[in-house]
């Protein structure tokens, strides 16, 4: 009997260790893994599986609304500490809102200019006057913006003469 169970253990032995070799999907004979794997995630995401090509960022958009130009659209400018998760956003840029389809439509559609490319949302404010705020989200991206969604709420103060103010659009994006 004791013959019978030395070979017994040397085939288990062996087969434990052919599956254990084909469990080393990455080729990686050091045994090591990241905590990444260990944690169940992917470099750079989380625990739901969002791969690192794929990060939720929080966006913080500053502007300065200027006056209503020769052609009655609304025009301003990127403020300095606008940010994309630790990076700056759109520094020295420029916006300008498309006209808006009907008269009785609340929301606007923004182009950011930017240097390295351009940045359309879409926004709805609850209220007209003085203090606005609502719901904005990512229409289109180009250049380093594409393929980039997201959105969030905007606040925004005008002032009462001249249509100047000052609008605040935070929420989160992701890549």
């Amino acid at each position: 009997m004791v013959k019978v169970k030395t070979p017994f253990t040397v085939l288990l032995t062996v087969s434990l260790r052919g599956i254990a070799a084909c469990d080393d999907a990455d080729g990686d004979e050091s045994g090591t893994t990241t905590g990444a794997e260990e944690a169940g995630t992917t470099a750079g995401g989380d625990e739901t599986g969002t791969s690192a090509k794929e990060s939720r960022e929080p966006i913080l958009i500053n502007t300065h609304v200027a006056s209503l130009n020769a052609r009655g659209e609304t025009t301003g400018e990127v403020l300095s500490g606008s940010t994309i998760g630790d990076s700056a956003f759109c520094a020295g840029g420029e916006f300008i809102d498309a006209p808006t389809p009907a008269p009785s439509s609340q929301t606007q559609v923004r182009s950011f200019r930017c240097s390295g490319g351009n940045l359309m949302i879409a926004f709805t404010t609850t209220q007209p006057g003085l203090k606005q705020s609502g719901d904005w989200k990512i229409v289109k991206g180009l250049g380093s913006f594409d393929g980039l969604s997201g959105g969030g709420r905007m606040r925004a103060v005008f002032e009462a003469n001249g249509g100047k103010g000052r609008e605040t659009f935070t929420g989160t994006v992701t890549r």
